[in-house]
C-alpha cells in the first residue's frame, strides 16, 4: 500500500520493500493482507529519509467486492515529518482514499482512485487512474495517470513465464524515469528485484519479499 491499495490475495501475505536512495537515504515498506469473508483488510508501514530527515507513514484499507469483477476500498493514513534540526517542528497528518476497480473481463482492469494529501499545501488532493490489460496469458501491460503538480504518466510490461519468473520493463514522466525487474516466485515465496534510473536519484536499486501464509 504505502500511496495505494493492495487488495485481491486470497491467502494471509506479509511483503517488505527496500529501496536505495541517494546520500544515505532509503525508502522501506512493510505491508500485510488479511483476507475475510467480505473482502480484504490491508496495512502498510513506510518509512523514507535518513538520519536528518524521516517520514513515516501508517495506512489501513479495507476493500470488498460488491458485483461481478467489481471490488471498492476505502484507506486511512497517518504520515509524519521529522527532521532532527531542533529549530522545525515535527509535523503529523491524516488523510483518506477512495478506491473504485472494474475488471469486466480477464484481460482488462480499469482502478480509479482519489484522496486527500493535507500534507501537500500545492496540491492538498490527488486523483489516480490505472488500465491493465492482457493481450495474452503471461503479457501484462499497465497504464497509469495521477495528479501530481503536472500530470504523471506510467507505463509498464510484465511478461510471466511457467508461473515463477517474471521480467518487467517500465517509464514514468514528470521527471523521466526508467525502470528494469524481475520476480522470482518459488512455492509461497516471492522475490523481486528491480533498478530504476531515476533524474535526480540516479541509479536506484529495490527489492521486496512476499511471503503467502
Amino acid at each position: 500500500m504505502g500511496g495505494c491499495l493492495v487488495l485481491s490475495e486470497p491467502h494471509v501475505a506479509i511483503g517488505y520493500r527496500h529501496a536505495f536512495l541517494a546520500e544515505a537515504m532509503a525508502d522501506k515498506d512493510i505491508d500485510l493482507l488479511l483476507p475475510l469473508s467480505s473482502g480484504t483488510v490491508a496495512a502498510a508501514y513506510r518509512h523514507h529519509g535518513n538520519l536528518d530527515y524521516h517520514e513515516q507513514q501508517l495506512a489501513m484499507a479495507y476493500a470488498m467486492r460488491v458485483g461481478r469483477g467489481v471490488h471498492v476500498g476505502v484507506a486511512a493514513r497517518w504520515l509524519h515529518l521529522g527532521t532532527a534540526d531542533p529549530h522545525y517542528e515535527p509535523l503529523s497528518f491524516l488523510g483518506a482514499d477512495a478506491m473504485v476497480r472494474f475488471e469486466p473481463h480477464s484481460s482488462l482492469g480499469i482502478m480509479l482512485l482519489a484522496g486527500s494529501r493535507p500534507w501537500d499545501e500545492r496540491r492538498p488532493w490527488r486523483a489516480h487512474a490505472q488500465l491493465a490489460f492482457r493481450p495474452i496469458a503471461s503479457w501484462t501491460t499497465l497504464i497509469e495517470a495521477e495528479s501530481e503538480e503536472r500530470l504523471r504518466l506510467r507505463a509498464g510490461m510484465q511478461y510471466l513465464y511457467h508461473n515463477s519468473l517474471a521480467l518487467r520493463a517500465g517509464f514514468s514522466t514528470a521527471p523521466l524515469a526508467l525502470t528494469f525487474g524481475a520476480g522470482f516466485r518459488v512455492g509461497r515465496m516471492q522475490l523481486d528485484l528491480a533498478v530504476e534510473t531515476h533524474r535526480w536519484l540516479g541509479i536506484t536499486p529495490q527489492t521486496s519479499l512476499m511471503l503467502w501464509l
